[in-house]
């Protein structure tokens, strides 16, 4: 007779042996998704170069893939024998080959497909910003790089006049690691400097830039607060008269005390209020807004390597208009000067203490359900000076277009080619919550988004039609006019632009839900701009990138 503890052992041995069957036969009863699935495929390095994933599907079925670099086409489709081209977007400058993962799905299956990209040429420098004393002198650059000698150039590129030039370039004995010597001149007469390190190579007779390194200098003339008293203080400058009032806080970067004492930092805000207020339709909606400042004083007035100001902005520079904050804390500042409730409507304008030509709008914030909110982060220097019309016109675009109306970019830059499918989609997740109604992904004037327009006699002064060409890409993306305030900065908001900032303006302003069209129609006529987008204009597409987009952030609002 078996013993009590055996049969125990016996009995879970039979049970742990039937669920073992059950789940074997489990596993051959369930149904695959998908038959014959390409298992990987390799594209080379180049922008560009294109591969195929075939599959056989027994239902619809959808793809995706979180790959910036990699483009897919179609992202749907319905049962049978398909295939999805996957594109590199970017080249592999790097030193490895990397690796994306592409996702099938159908139901609740999900099959993985791996796509890797070979190495193309790369110049890997050893940090990609350097910051020199003042007094300045020589100082070595390290990389490496797979290019051949005489292909690989390396220019220097110095603001203002050439204090920095370069010595001379070896490399070392074991053909991997490079050095580029430098010499720095001193500035202990002025404010900090940047310039530029540009490997590129050359062949054929053509350019193909490969890295960039930041050579940041101090300066001799940079101030320091020793009083920060004034820090956080708030003034209102203006107070809304119609409408529940839609918050606009105004806060400067770069700013030291005694720019509070003398007056400097009051004059900036009260000017940018200002040049908020010169464009239509916001210029005759202007009784809807709260307008308040509120002081952030700086420990320095110089946004160079090794200074501290109140939140950290960045300038790219280079040929680069794109400016990075600490959004966290300009968070904070807001939420000293707006009430809870009116935070996720409030536009948030930094103004940078420098008279350097940049911008850039940071918006796509989400709320506790992550639900996408109205509250956006405009960040815009000095440009020029004070009265610059620079200044005024990139102010309205970031601050106004981007900021408080959340629409696209209408210039492009001829390097890009046509615009990929995943972004597209992201616009398109934009376009869904009421943004981005200035551009549109088909060419068709009877179902583009501003159709409503073609068709209005009322409005065939303004010229409007379907152009290609937005969102920074020359193919496969339209604008409604040939030029505008989204695109140049030097003429008016384009009729569907003055419509979508209306609209927001009633629906933040007034608690309006749908305004109409003809509601918006009557109000336009009444208040035309001054200055119309010309007639014809004369694109140039540039090569460079001037401009800097604005920032989809995505993330929820923290403060």
């Amino acid at each position: 007779m078996l013993s009590s503890c055996c049969m125990k052992t016996t009995l879970f041995n039979l049970c742990l042996a039937f669920l073992m069957l059950l789940t074997s036969c489990h596993k051959e009863m369930e149904s695959v998704a998908f038959e014959n699935v390409t298992e990987s495929v390799t594209l080379q390095s180049v922008i560009g170069d294109e591969a195929f994933i075939s599959f056989t599907s027994l239902d619809t079925w959808n793809v995706t893939t979180d790959a910036a670099w990699l483009s897919l086409s179609p992202l749907s489709g319905e049962a049978g024998e398909c295939q999805v081209k996957v594109t590199a977007v970017f080249e592999n400058n790097s030193n490895q080959v990397r690796e994306a993962k592409v996702k099938l799905t159908s139901g609740d299956e999900v099959c993985e497909i791996s796509v890797l990209q070979e190495i193309g040429d790369y110049v890997l420098p050893e940090k990609k910003e350097y910051l020199i004393g003042v007094e300045g002198g020589v100082f070595s650059i390290q990389f490496e790089t797979n290019v051949d000698e005489e292909k690989l150039k390396v220019y220097t590129s110095s603001e203002p006049g050439s204090w920095l030039r370069q010595e001379t370039s070896s490399r070392s004995a074991s053909s991997e690691t490079h050095e580029v010597l430098l010499h720095a001149a001193s500035n202990k007469g002025g404010m900090s400097r940047s310039a530029y390190l540009l490997f590129v190579k050359e062949e054929d007779g053509s350019q193909k830039e490969l890295a960039t390194v930041k050579i940041s200098q101090q300066g001799g003339q940079v101030l320091e607060s020793v009083d920060f008293s004034e820090d956080g203080k708030i003034d209102t400058l203006q107070q809304h008269v119609k409408g529940e009032g839609i918050p606009i806080v105004l806060m400067g970067d770069g700013f030291v005390d005694q720019e509070f004492t003398d007056g400097t930092y009051r004059r900036v805000m009260e000017k940018a209020m200002e040049n908020l207020f010169t464009e239509e339709p916001v210029r005759s909606l202007r009784e809807y807004f709260d307008v308040f400042m509120i002081n952030a004083v700086s420990e320095n007035n110089d946004f160079g390597v090794g200074y501290k100001t109140a939140f950290s902005c960045k300038l790219a520079g280079k040929n680069s208009s794109a400016i990075s904050g600490d959004d966290a804390s300009v968070q904070v500042y807001v939420g000293k000067v707006v009430k809870e409730d009116k935070r996720e409507n409030c536009l948030a304008v930094v103004i940078l203490n420098t008279h350097a030509y940049a911008g850039t709008t940071y918006f796509g914030y989400q709320d506790k359900n992550s639900q996408f909110i109205e509250f956006a982060i405009a960040y815009c220097p000095i440009i020029e000076n004070l009265e610059s019309d620079y200044f005024r016109q990139v102010l309205v675009h970031e601050a106004i277009g981007h900021g408080l109306g959340k629409l696209e970019d209408e210039y492009v830059y001829s390097d890009k080619g046509s615009i990929s499918t995943l972004e597209v989609q992201r616009i398109r997740v934009m376009q869904a919550n009421g943004w981005a109604q200035n551009v549109d992904f088909t060419a068709s004037e009877d179902s583009v988004m501003w159709a409503s327009f073609l068709t209005d006699s009322r409005y065939q002064n303004e010229h409007l039609g379907v152009y290609e060409g937005a969102c920074t890409y020359p193919e496969g993306a339209y604008r409604p006019s040939e030029d505008s305030m989204m695109n140049s900065n030097t003429c008016a908001f384009n009729a569907p632009s003055r419509m979508s900032l209306y609209e927001k303006v009633m629906k933040i302003g007034m608690a309006v839900e749908q305004v109409s069209y003809e509601d918006f129609v009557a109000f336009d006529k009444a208040h035309l701009p001054n200055t119309l987008p010309v007639v014809r204009y004369a694109r140039t597409v540039s090569s460079g990138h001037p401009f800097a987009r604005p920032v989809w952030i995505g993330t929820r609002w923290t403060r």
